[in-house]
Parts: C-alpha cells; structure tokens; sequence
C-alpha cells in the first residue's frame, strides 16, 4: 500500500426526530486520491439538474425538503416539487452509487432525550470510524455539516487514545448552503433513515439505501 491510500476522508450527515425517537448519522468516505474524480461527477450530475430543471448549481439541494415538497430550488415555474424532488433524490442516490473508491455507511439509535441521544451516538461513531482506521493502518479527518459552535463533537474527538487515534483533529465544519459533499452526505442520511424508519406511509423509500448505496455499506446500518 503506497502512501497514497493510507488516508480516508469521511462526510457525515445527521438524520432522525424526536417524534419518531431515532437519531442516525450516515458518512461517505473516500481516499483524498479519489475526490477530484468523486466531485467532477456530482458537478455533472449538477450541470444536468441545471439543464433539465434550471436548478441553479449552487443552489442547495436538501433531501427532505425535495422529497416532501417545502423546496422550490428551481428557476423554472413549471418545476414540480413533489414530482421532480423525488427523482432528483433518487438520480442523486445513482450518482453517488456510482462514484469508483466510496464506502458508505450509518449508525443509529432509538429511544432517549434526542440531544443526548445524538452527543452519545456521535462518540460512539467516532469510535467505530477511530477504529476501522486504526485496523487499516489508514488516518482519516471529518466533515460535517454546522458552524462549529457546538462543541460537544469536538470533544468525542479530544476522548481518543493519542497514541492510537486514526483520525486527526476535531470536525472539520462546512456549510450545507454551500458544500455539496455535505449536501451528498444528506442524500445518503435520508436515504439510511428511511431504510431503518420503514414508516408505513413511505414505504416506497424503504429500500432505496439497501439498492443504491447498500452495496458500499460492507455492515448495513449498524445499531450502536
């Protein structure tokens, strides 16, 4: 293993509520070799939407939003959010799929005070991340959507052993407005959550994880 292949950048979004008591964090993980490649493809898949829809390639893409219809990203007013949001989410979910070199994978939690419930998970995923990088021999970093004015994920970091540790400092913050790794990490995050969900209402999402990106997850959402 060359020294090109020894690092693993990791994007993290969160999903879940407090009215359905679950609380995941899903991550999109690649080599820093492999980003250039990883981005050019989303900018094409962002240059479509543009030409096919007229949404604007900085506009924010949020899978929520799009999926329930409270978005209008387009420029066009024959854009039909309810209609178009869907495929939009599900052609996002190919694309990442598609992308040589990504891993993917989501932890979750059910039940407890959901702050709580999020601070613990996110240790525990530090852990599990600080781990699978320790057995590789790799170092890796995070990414994460927010403005670094919660502390409390720093700290999970400052918790591992410095002897030990694969991944180096605390999360790297980005703004979802603006990253699109974040907003790819929010696809792969509803996706996961309505996969370990299976709310009966949105029965048709169950499965769009497990077939398009579950092939990248070697353990399935994991319950920590």
């Amino acid at each position: 293993m060359n020294h090109h292949t020894r690092f693993r950048l990791h994007y993290i979004d969160d999903s879940g509520s407090a009215d359905t008591g679950y609380t995941t964090f899903t991550w999109l993980a690649l080599a820093p070799e492999s980003w250039a490649a990883a981005q050019q493809q989303w900018l094409r898949f962002r240059a479509d939407l543009y030409a096919r829809h007229r949404i604007p390639p900085g506009a924010r893409l949020h899978a929520t939003d799009l999926t329930s219809g409270r978005s209008r990203p387009s420029l066009n007013p024959d854009f039909h959010v309810r209609t178009h949001g869907l495929a939009i989410v599900r052609d996002g979910l190919d694309v990442i799929a598609a992308i040589r070199g990504l891993t993917v994978g989501t932890v979750y939690r059910h039940g407890g005070h959901p702050s709580q419930t999020k601070r613990e998970l996110y240790r525990a995923l530090v852990n599990h991340l600080d781990g699978e990088l320790h057995r590789t021999g790799h170092m890796g970093m995070i990414f994460m959507d927010g403005d670094g004015s919660d502390h409390r994920y720093a700290g999970a970091h400052r918790e591992l052993h410095p002897d030990t540790r694969g991944l180096i400092e605390a999360p790297v913050f980005r703004s979802a407005e603006h990253d699109q790794w974040v907003q790819m990490a929010d696809f792969a995050a509803w996706s996961a959550y309505q996969s370990i969900l299976r709310k009966p209402a949105k029965r048709r999402f169950w499965n769009w994880y497990p077939r398009t990106l579950g092939p990248l997850d070697p353990h399935g959402p994991l319950a920590l």
